[in-house]
């Protein structure tokens, strides 16, 4: 009889997991949102997209590259090549070369995870509440205190604090006091693509702002649907982040508009997102790429695992799944 796995969170990481696991056990994956995505979300209006998270990703290892290449090939997955500068309050703009291949998925980002779900069971608009043992199993329970299921294991891939208050502190806690994870803002721009600069994207240092991007001129989108993404940085977030809200939207507002020299009154729409769980401190053991516990079958994975890249979250829920299959899925359950 095949062991049954609760999955928490549908990202890339719980999707990962599902796909690598799925011959092995019986596994259900819960979502607190109403769509795929988590950092790899696309926000919509009637008119307009952002893709407010993460805006591209690399493929460094043969394992991920062997994922993205049936996407590749069938169009979900593109390569971006976009004109990137930097950008400095101090410093005249110059022009920033990529030296390895970077990727989207279209027309969104979260179409890669969509894409991937496949088959899977996934129970979205499901926020899982509490993880508690009764004998040999793990039952969950949600906000209302209703049964979600019981389990032989429950791995969590959600962000680290929610990971750190459903998974017992005393069976897990330790291992993950290791890892950190820290904010960063989104500021969501509607801008006509006659007001922009002919550069699509931006690094920027000494500012509040770290990354600009013309999302509208990613591969797949509408190119007359102008939309500006603009990210803070963690350090800036951090001392901001529970600001009056409107104070922080006006203030990461006037850098960029500074930093690429539009004209405000040429920005017809302004929303800010605050991602609390957006990047990953700096991993104190570089070979911790997941967190588990064979003997009470209990597991975590995520980007912030390994420095909070896209092809991190995938990295570390792959390696967790690899240990399950050989170790113990097929030999001990």
């Amino acid at each position: 009889m095949k062991p049954s796995i609760a999955i928490i969170g549908a990202g890339l990481a719980g999707l990962t997991l599902a796909r690598e696991l799925s011959l092995h056990a019986d596994i259900t994956l819960f979502e607190k949102a109403r769509g795929l995505g988590g950092r790899m979300s696309t926000r919509r209006n009637d008119t307009h997209q952002w893709d407010h998270g993460a805006q591209f990703f690399t493929a460094r290892s043969s394992a991920f590259t062997a994922l993205l290449t049936p996407f590749i090939s069938d169009g979900t997955v593109v390569e971006w090549q976009p004109n990137i500068t930097t950008l400095s309050p101090h410093k005249s703009p110059y022009k920033r070369p990529w030296f390895e291949p970077h990727y989207v998925a279209v027309p969104g980002m979260n179409r890669l995870l969509k894409a991937m779900a496949g088959n899977l069971n996934i129970q979205l608009s499901t926020r899982v509440e509490k993880v508690e043992q009764q004998h040999q199993h793990w039952r969950l329970l949600d906000e209302y205190d209703q049964l979600l299921g019981e389990y032989d294991w429950v791995i969590s891939s959600a962000p680290l604090p929610q990971t750190q208050v459903l998974l017992p502190v005393e069976i897990l806690g330790d291992n993950l006091e290791r890892y950190g994870m820290l904010p960063c803002y989104a500021l969501l721009l509607t801008v006509d693509d006659a007001d922009l600069p002919t550069w699509d994207a931006a690094q920027v240092n000494d500012a509040p702002i770290r990354w600009v991007a013309f999302n509208h001129r990613l591969p797949g989108r509408n190119p007359q649907a102008g939309t500006v993404v603009v990210h803070s940085t963690p350090e800036w977030a951090t001392a901001h982040l529970e600001d009056d809200q409107e104070v922080v939207k006006q203030q990461l507002l006037e850098s960029f508009c500074s930093l690429s020299g539009v004209n405000a009154k040429a920005i017809t729409q302004v929303q800010l997102h605050r991602w609390r769980y957006a990047l990953s401190a700096d991993v104190s053991e570089p070979d911790a790429e997941f967190v588990l516990n064979t003997q009470a079958r209990l597991a975590a994975c995520g980007d912030w695992c390994l420095g909070g890249r896209v092809e991190a979250a995938f990295t570390s829920a792959y390696q967790l799944a690899k240990v399950l299959q050989t170790k113990f899925l097929q030999t001990k359950l």
